[in-house]
């Protein structure tokens, strides 16, 4: 199942899937990584980046994983949908950068959307386990199925 940051930053215990071996638990350093309470506070944030001398990095890190998003926004489409330039380009150009907040398990969509997380990475690490099978086909089913933002989060999840 899948965790939010939130919970993984709490107990620096993630699962990674690995080939060969499925999904593996294991640990993170806390020196490497904030607090959930300093995650969600964009000054504390700020704060333990400048106190471990990694703010720069943190920012070119974030840069780097957008430009990444933005390239799978681009090449995305619906069920149902033909791709063509103009609505790649357009989801581009619609992008956001976006603050993850904490989710609310009281939340009737946050349920529902953990669902339909926890669904499709279900299917996600059974496809990565079947040789053969590309990320970027997994991408495509899992956009297909559960959208391009839910798509991209599980693919993260399992690298």
């Amino acid at each position: 199942m899948a965790k939010s940051i939130f919970s993984i930053l709490d107990e620096l215990e993630t699962d990674t899937s690995v080939p060969d071996h499925g999904s593996v638990t294991h640990t993170l350093p806390r020196n490497l990584l904030p607090t959930a309470e300093q995650f969600e506070d964009a000054d504390n944030l700020l704060d333990w980046a400048e106190e471990n001398e990694i703010t720069h990095a943190c920012l070119q890190k974030g840069i780097q994983k957008f430009l990444i998003d933005l390239r799978a926004i681009f090449k995305s489409v619906k069920k149902d949908e033909v791709w063509n330039f103009e609505k790649g380009q357009k989801a581009v150009d619609d992008a956001e950068w976006k603050i993850t907040s904490r989710p609310n398990v009281n939340d009737k969509e946050a349920v529902k959307k953990q669902a339909i997380l926890d669904a499709n990475l279900g299917i996600a690490k059974a496809m990565k386990a079947t040789k053969g099978i590309s990320e970027e086909m997994i991408l495509n089913t899992l956009t297909e199925s559960c959208g391009a933002d839910l798509a991209k989060e599980i693919i993260a999840s399992l690298e």
